[in-house]
Formats: C-alpha cells, sequence, structure tokens
C-alpha cells in the first residue's frame, strides 16, 4: 500500500506485510491508522506516523473485500468472500462478533 501526500503529490510510505493482493484499505476517522483487507484472510492496522504495522487481525476464512471503520473509530467493520461480517475492537485487536447469513461474498461495508 502506498500512503500519497495530497499537497506534494509525492510518495511518502510504503506498507508492506500483506502476502495477497490488498481488496479494501480505509482511513480512520482521526487519521492515525489505515485498514486494509487482503487475499491472505487478514486485516492489518497500520499507524501513520511510523508507517509500521501495528497489528494483523486473522478470523476470517476467505478474502477480506471490504473495510471501514466506525465514525468513533473504536471498531473496524469487515466484509469477507467467506459470506460473513465481523466487527473488531480496534485497541484490543479482538474480533467482537461474527454476522452471519449472507449466502455470497460481501463486498462492501460501512
Amino acid at each position: 500500500i502506498k500512503v500519497w501526500n495530497l499537497d506534494t503529490g509525492k510518495e511518502e510510505c510504503s506498507l508492506k506485510g500483506h502476502t495477497g493482493s490488498v481488496r479494501a484499505v480505509a482511513a480512520t476517522p482521526d487519521g492515525k491508522h489505515i485498514v486494509s483487507g487482503s487475499d491472505d484472510n487478514t486485516i492489518k492496522v497500520w499507524n501513520l506516523d511510523t508507517g509500521k504495522e501495528e497489528c494483523s487481525l486473522k478470523g476470517h476464512t476467505g478474502s477480506v473485500r471490504a473495510v471501514a471503520a466506525t465514525p468513533d473509530g473504536k471498531h473496524i467493520v469487515s466484509g469477507s468472500s467467506d459470506n460473513t461480517i465481523k466487527v473488531w475492537n480496534l485497541d484490543t485487536g479482538k474480533e467482537e462478533c461474527s454476522l452471519k447469513g449472507h449466502t455470497g461474498s460481501v463486498r462492501a461495508v460501512a
């Protein structure tokens, strides 16, 4: 994942860690973190100040196709080709719930 400075058009950093293609990216409301979902079935949380991975959220059994941060910045929501939506606590990195019932891949969350 490349992070760009919108004022200068220059690349600020590259975030490396996923072992599969990145399918989804979202920023937290405070602008301090980037969240990414990948074909490696993980969600990674990146610190934009340091450019380092803070944690890797594991629990999906298929590609992570969608990610979003809640407006309060406390949770991450992810959708996957495993037909589930998961809610994660950003502070602890723990899965709080898994919503099942979709009969196909979840490709968008908000």
